[in-house]
């Protein structure tokens, strides 16, 4: 079972590189939707990082083996005082009842101790169309109080599609 995912940013060489030095580890080199030239690299192997620069994910809860094959659909949560125990259920929930074209769902907290109240749900798709019908969803509906931005309340996303 997977307990930690950590990711990094950077050029393709740097990340083409640190994959050539790990050949032990299961790695995804991914880029954002949003952004083409902004690209990640995923370690799946549940080990201690090898990035410099990482951002750590405790998993808290996993469906579907956590196979995290296809795109990945990351969402950032953070909410303030009594909406974080509603969060949490809401994406314990989401995990729960994954639907049946998700490759993976992961609920996870950030390491960091400074973002330590942050939950990120990391989803899997074989492609865009299973993604939207999935945000289409009454599963989905059901985080729609916290994908917006308030005073209390943010909320970030991000499309990863594999580079290779």
């Amino acid at each position: 079972m997977l307990t930690k995912v950590s990711f990094t940013f950077g050029s393709h060489q740097i990340l083409e590189d640190i994959i050539k030095n790990n050949p032990d580890r299961q790695f995804k080199l991914m880029q954002a939707s949003t952004h083409s030239n902004k690209l990640a690299l995923f370690d799946l192997s549940g080990e201690e990082t090898v990035f410099k620069s990482p951002v750590t994910l405790n998993v808290l809860e996993s469906s579907l083996d956590a196979n995290l094959a296809g795109i990945l659909y990351y969402q950032s949560f953070q909410v303030n005082g009594d909406r974080q125990k509603l969060l949490y259920n809401s994406l314990e929930k989401v995990v729960d009842d994954a639907p049946s074209i998700a490759n993976g769902v992961l609920m996870t907290s950030v390491a960091n101790h400074n973002e330590s109240s942050t939950l990120v749900l990391l989803t899997a798709w074989n492609d865009f169309e299973d993604l939207t019908a999935w945000r289409e969803s009454d599963a989905f509906k059901s985080l729609t109080n916290f994908t917006t931005m308030g005073s209390d309340n943010y909320y970030y996303d991000e499309i990863y599609r594999p580079v290779r």
